[in-house]
């Protein structure tokens, strides 16, 4: 998870320099069609014909439409957002999934995982500081990637087992590239140079992030991992360095320093859980 979610602000990166001469709804559609073209040979190569043999079929494309919505609505946010400050706003879905995981997934959230969902929101906050000037439009549209990216993880977290996470892309990227293949007549300007490398990389970081993250769920709950999303502000901030040369100031540290200790609590409780369980298996 931890890996996942310090390579995904990368493919950000790229969308919003993408999003300065291309279309929201073309550069959406170009990060699901590189996934899916990279992952295509390699899953029929692993996988075959077993690719298809998937449970819970409807469950599946709902989280692929999902993670769609999600990336469309953010890279739609990034238009007029600071990186970070969109992800501020991103933010409140780790809140949303300790909410609802014990409802959807019947999982158990106690007080030392709702402390650090807390105490990790309260260090973004610092890192942004949402104080905004005027009222930014674009900011809905960050806020409901956080609720559609919320509903990915608990279905990723549901549908652990029902099928491998090279299968779960292949659904993403096709269930991206469909949707929005139907839109592109209408939206498209041709890309120009660098613009296809870039584009290219953002296909390439989503595919590998997403691959950590839903392997992640895979041995750990959506509650528990939830938590240690908040480390994607520290890739945030190492990507506003180095696409748009934003410092980080005193704020900044002082936010990425309780992020930090939230996500290393959180790991620390979830290693005495596996230590625990393993010995009541010896015993």
């Amino acid at each position: 998870m931890l890996t996942g979610v310090l390579i995904v602000p990368w493919l950000d990166g790229f969308a919003k320099l993408l999003g300065q001469t291309l279309p929201v709804l073309e550069v959406a559609w170009a990060r699901f069609a590189v996934q899916l073209m990279l992952i295509l040979p390699f899953a029929w190569f692993r996988l075959g014909r077993n690719l298809l043999k998937l449970g819970q079929w409807k469950l599946q494309i709902i989280r692929g439409v999902l993670l769609v919505l999600a990336s469309t609505l953010f890279f739609a946010s990034l238009r007029t957002m600071e990186i970070a400050d969109a992800m501020a706003v991103f933010f409140i879905h780790p809140l949303l999934i300790v909410v609802i995981a014990p409802i959807l997934l019947g999982e158990k959230v106690g007080f030392q995982r709702w402390l650090p969902a807390l105490v990790g929101f309260s260090g973004a906050l610092i890192v942004i500081r949402p104080g905004m000037d005027h009222f930014d439009w674009n900011s809905l549209n960050a806020l409901g990637t956080g609720f559609c990216f919320s509903g990915y993880v608990l279905l990723g977290r549901r549908l652990a087992g029902e099928g491998s996470p090279i299968q779960a892309l292949v659904i993403t990227g096709l269930a991206g590239t469909l949707m929005m293949s139907v839109i592109q007549p209408g939206v498209w300007i041709t890309p120009q140079g660098i613009e296809w490398i870039w584009i290219g990389a953002m296909g390439s970081i989503g595919l590998i992030g997403h691959y950590f993250i839903l392997k992640a769920l895979e041995y750990a709950s959506a509650s528990r991992l939830a938590p240690l999303d908040y480390f994607e502000i520290i890739g945030s901030v190492l990507v506003g360095l180095v696409f748009f040369g934003d410092l980080p100031d005193a704020w900044t540290i002082s936010g990425i320093a309780i992020i930090v200790s939230s996500g290393l609590y959180v790991m620390q409780q979830s290693m005495k859980g596996a230590s625990f369980n393993q010995q009541k298996t010896v015993l």
